[in-house]
């Protein structure tokens, strides 16, 4: 039931957040939570191979973790928007990272040598881990999300014969 309190006032801003921004964030924190989660294999290759164990699957988790957390970021703060506006950003916001990305693994392939201590194999697997957590559980939480659907009610088309 609405009352008139929670109905906005035209010209004057509400000042609670859209549906939209709400379920935003609602898969916002369910994929940090998710992705923060399986960053524990941290502790696993830590165990394994100590400190350089641990800073290599710290460096996959964080990247990664980044990498999500602003594309998750931008559909919270555009959540509001239209359609388009809503896909440039949505592509803006995903070339951008992909390029950083890449500038940072460009990096890496020229200067090798000068990173003896990263430990391939820690950074693909805990980047893995949090890429499982992060869509895993944001799915979840999608899945579990209230959205209604309207149908309009049929009506047959104007002029047409109706059929016997």
């Amino acid at each position: 039931m609405t009352t008139a309190r929670h109905l906005p006032v035209q010209g004057v801003p509400s000042s609670r957040p859209s549906i939209h921004v709400v379920r935003a964030r609602k898969l916002l924190f369910a994929g940090l939570a998710g992705g923060l989660a399986a960053a524990g294999c941290l502790v696993l290759f830590w165990l394994i191979d100590g400190r350089r164990g641990l800073i290599s699957a710290a460096l996959g988790a964080g990247l990664t973790l980044f990498f999500y957390l602003v594309g998750q970021v931008v559909m919270v703060l555009f959540a509001d928007a239209g359609a388009r506006t809503l896909l440039v950003a949505s592509l803006a916001s995903y070339t951008g990272r992909v390029t950083a990305l890449g500038l940072v693994l460009l990096s890496y392939s020229r200067h090798r040598d000068a990173w003896p201590q990263l430990l391939p194999i820690a950074v693909f697997v805990s980047t893995i881990a949090v890429v499982a957590g992060w869509l895993l559980l944001e799915v979840f939480v999608f899945s579990r999300l209230r959205i209604g659907v309207y149908d309009t009610e049929y009506t047959t088309p104007s002029g047409g014969d109706s059929a016997s």
